[in-house]
């Protein structure tokens, strides 16, 4: 009999500080879950005397690896998720007390390369009713290295995250764990065809076939976060932060490319201008928040990204004409990225160390 993976769960909550766990542990349903302890086993080098074979194995230290691929909710959890990418918060009621709240996910300001730790944890579902064959994995100081959100164009929209952690625990009784929510339900899920969902160049909505959209946090090689004597890694430190995009639109007609290529739209020749423009996406929910007219949201924007074509534009037989373009949010003054959250729950407010 093999065991099922459905009824497995994957939570996450704030760390207070390296070293430490979290006490509030919030769960959210996934399609995918790989997060998991990276335990790699070496094989010696050859060495001179006997056989021509491999003579001794060692191990170069674990560590935490993987990420979860979610349907998001945008109740309430997500929230943490967007805050341990990103590294700081503004919460803010709508005018009058309507109990409606938009949280502007953000970096630190003066403590931009900031990343909270977090931890998270993985109850392996038992093999049919054998209560001694599931298993629990903590994962201890862990960082979000990575959110990306993808936007189809006919299917809900799924959340792609990626983390890194230093050390870990088995725990032989997950069926006691207790967590501070509910499973959130799907009403709050976007889906691609909810009008009010746009993605914006310049404040223009394009028509988007696909894309994708989401915050990178680049770390330090793991190799150079090793130290002599202890096998976990010292810290997990993050070089680099930025946004990134990729999306295919329909060909309307040749402003934005010409724009690109020469610097105008009724430009004739090459421009060593770079294109850059404002970006933002929104997407939505299909059902109301309750005692609402609207639906929960999520939106991220950026002041000025990187336009880079990929490719030139194809004719093929049978087939539309496309624009694929990727690029970068670039430094700026008022919001380099950001990732506005609109639900109901007044705060996300990180445990103090």
């Amino acid at each position: 009999m093999a065991t099922t993976a459905q009824a497995g769960t994957v939570g996450f909550g704030p760390q207070p500080a390296m070293g430490t766990l979290a006490t509030d542990w919030y769960r959210h349903r996934a399609t995918l879950v790989d997060l998991a302890v990276q335990d790699p086993q070496q094989e010696g080098a050859p060495e001179v005397g006997g056989l021509p074979v491999p003579t001794f194995p060692y191990k170069t230290g674990p560590m935490v690896g993987g990420g979860l691929t979610l349907q998001p909710r945008l109740i309430d959890t997500l929230g943490w998720l967007l805050y341990g990418v990103l590294g700081d918060v503004d919460s803010d009621e709508d005018p009058g007390g309507s109990g409606i709240y938009n949280h502007v996910f953000k970096m630190a300001s003066g403590n931009e390369t900031y990343v909270p730790w977090m931890s998270f944890r993985k109850h392996i579902p038992r093999r049919g009713a054998d209560a001694a064959t599931d298993l629990g994995e903590i994962y201890k100081d862990c960082k979000v290295m990575g959110f990306t959100l993808n936007l189809p164009n006919s299917e809900p929209l799924t959340a792609r995250v990626d983390v890194s952690g230093r050390e870990f625990e088995f725990d032989y009784a997950p069926d006691a764990w207790t967590w501070e929510n509910t499973f959130e339900h799907w009403e709050s899920i976007p889906v691609a065809c909810q009008v009010g969902g746009f993605l914006n160049i310049d404040d223009v909505e394009f028509p988007v076939v696909q894309a994708s959209v989401g915050f990178q946090n680049v770390p330090l090689d793991p190799r150079q976060e090793r130290v002599y004597g202890s096998p976990f890694l010292e810290d997990i430190t993050v070089l680099q932060r930025r946004m990134v995009y990729d999306m295919t639109v329909k060909w309307n007609n040749p402003d934005l490319y010409t724009e690109i290529v020469t610097g105008a739209s009724d430009g004739s020749e090459w421009s060593s201008a770079p294109k850059t423009a404002s970006f933002s996406v929104k997407a939505v929910s299909s059902v109301n928040m309750p005692d609402e007219t609207e639906q929960y949201s999520l939106q991220i924007d950026a002041d000025e990204v990187m336009m880079s074509l990929q490719g030139g534009i194809t004719l093929a037989a049978n087939q539309a004409i496309m624009m694929r373009f990727t690029g970068v949010a670039l430094e700026s003054d008022t919001n380099f990225c950001s990732a506005t959250l609109r639900n109901k729950i007044a705060s996300y407010a990180w445990p103090a160390s």
